[in-house]
């Protein structure tokens, strides 16, 4: 990173206090606005934030620390106020539902590359899931027992993220859809065809209409099709392979 220049490289934390632990190792002192000076790199643009804090925002390069498991790590496993617990949805979908979100808006603030920093007898779930199931790229040196991919069944997942789908009705499309369950920031994956999985995009070509997945009722075969197509061919009538997607 110290190649690119004045890139901007953003520290995520899950909590405020892991700021103060970094400052008191004596490698980053703490500048006005958010910013930290690295000793090594003093010329470096480097920010602290929380990863609530960080949502909406981007960075050339992202850190992510005390990416661990444990009450204060990455899923948090402080248990909730009883009266937090009266003012907050609490969303039972999958286990750490909501940490889940925040670790992906974490993940997705930087459009290069993002490093994630925990520990060979720690690791938080979320870092073993990456390696284990989504083939992120770990250390040779780094020995973690991953345990088994989970086995439940992904159905009813995103294909893109997942996370769990839920089915809601879409006025715009008129049609009830398969909705992801995560940060829209992150993930908009939605779907009228739980079978087929094939993400509903703009029609290209009409603009105002969707492209959604439509069967054939010869083959079975199923293809995107727009839904400003009329039976008596007004409208629009674009299609595309869903191979082509």
């Amino acid at each position: 990173m110290n190649s690119r220049g004045n890139s901007s490289i953003l520290i995520i934390g899950r909590y405020n206090f892991d700021e103060y632990f970094l400052l008191h190792r004596g490698d980053f002192s703490q500048l006005s606005g958010g910013k930290l000076r690295c000793n090594e790199y003093p010329k470096a643009d480097i920010t602290y934030m929380t990863a609530h804090s960080s949502k909406g925002l981007g960075y050339d390069y992202v850190i992510l620390i005390n990416a661990i498991e444990g009450k204060y790590g990455f899923p948090s496993q402080i248990e909730n106020d009883p009266i937090m617990k009266l003012v907050t949805v609490q969303d039972g979908s999958m286990k750490f539902a909501e940490e889940r979100r925040l670790f992906y808006v974490a993940l997705t603030r930087t459009k290069n590359r993002i490093y994630l920093l925990t520990s060979e007898s720690k690791p938080s779930r979320f870092v073993k899931e990456l390696i284990r199931d989504w083939g992120v790229e770990c250390p040779p040196k780094l020995k973690m027992n991953l345990g088994n991919k989970d086995n439940t069944t992904s159905k009813n997942r995103c294909p893109a993220c997942g996370f769990p789908l839920t089915q809601k009705y879409n006025k715009n499309i008129g049609l009830d859809l398969w909705i992801c369950t995560n940060e829209p920031e992150v993930c908009d994956f939605m779907t009228n065809d739980i079978n087929a999985m094939g993400d509903i995009f703009r029609c290209p070509v009409c603009i105002d209409g969707f492209m959604i997945v439509k069967k054939n009722r010869d083959s079975e075969d199923r293809f995107f099709g727009c839904t400003n197509h009329r039976p008596d061919g007004a409208g629009c009538n674009h299609v595309e392979a869903r191979g082509e997607r």
